[in-house]
């Protein structure tokens, strides 16, 4: 649909200008207004629904526990400290877990679901990356993906366009910050200098200061041996994707908004030790 765009902006250009200039500017200028109207096309339909998002995460998260066997204490504990991490209000948390038992149904339409999720939030790319982020999240929580769990986050990755390889870019972030967390905790009372003061930093890293800085490399998506210029670039990348002013103009439900501002913080802890080690501002 946008190449159509960009070939009518085109030739609208080309016939004004009077130039075949004007057609090459209508090539670039077409996918933005593709972009500025489809975002305004949509509007409607997200504030229509603005229930879909927090439904079908919770609903795939049921769907998640219930790919591995059965439903465990610990799946049902899992979808609880969640809706806890949301901070959802009573009528939120009811709906949660409806949409998280008719998740584990046998029949549930996942890929039906993805998709109407992803039609109304397609042209939000923000808001669909965090809800692969959240989902990974959980399917995380006990430190490894097994094969139905992969198998269901690439269906999510199909649904939403996103090619396999970035899905698993994903999961490796994510994986990250899975280790990160457990290893790094990071507590914005500590300066750096403590922390690297517990762990023996002076001038060599210890074994723990060598993981937690492969798994900041992880979270920004970036090899160890990355350039500053591209630690930088990737950072404010990931920042400017999980800003809380930016995601709530795009439609991210209110709900979510506390885990996007964790990972947030998550991020900025991750540079801020990238940035110690290597040396620079």
């Amino acid at each position: 649909m946008s190449l159509i765009w960009s070939i009518i902006t085109g030739l609208i250009l080309s016939s004004v200008l009077k130039s075949g200039w004007g057609f090459i500017l209508g090539l670039f200028i077409g996918p933005m207004l593709y972009q500025a109207f489809g975002n305004k096309l949509t509007e409607k339909r997200t504030q229509s629904n603005p229930n879909l998002y927090l439904t079908v995460v919770f609903e795939v998260l049921g769907h998640l526990s219930k790919a591995k066997g059965v439903v465990t204490r610990d799946d049902i504990n899992l979808a609880r400290q969640v809706m806890d991490r949301l901070q959802l209000d009573a009528t939120s948390r009811q709906l949660a877990q409806e949409s998280f038992n008719r998740g584990k149904a046998s029949d549930y339409p996942l890929r039906s679901r993805l998709s109407e999720l992803y039609h109304q939030y397609r042209y939000r790319r923000n808001v669909l990356n965090i809800f692969c982020e959240q989902l990974i999240q959980a399917a995380l929580v006990d430190g490894h993906l097994d094969d139905k769990e992969s198998e269901i986050l690439f269906i999510v990755a199909d649904e939403f366009r996103i090619p396999r390889p970035q899905m698993a870019i994903y999961i490796q972030m994510m994986m990250g910050s899975f280790h990160f967390r457990q290893e790094y905790q990071y507590n914005q009372q500590n300066s750096q200098h403590q922390y690297q003061q517990n762990h023996n930093y002076n001038g060599s890293q210890s074994s723990t200061m060598q993981s937690d800085l492969a798994n900041a490399y992880k979270i920004l998506g970036i090899n160890s041996s990355a350039e500053i210029s591209e630690i930088k670039r990737a950072y404010r990348k990931l920042m400017n994707e999980h800003h809380p002013d930016k995601l709530v103009s795009k439609g991210l439900p209110k709900e979510m908004l506390e885990a996007a501002k964790k990972r947030a913080q998550e991020i900025q802890a991750a540079y801020d030790l990238i940035k110690s080690s290597r040396g620079f501002k």
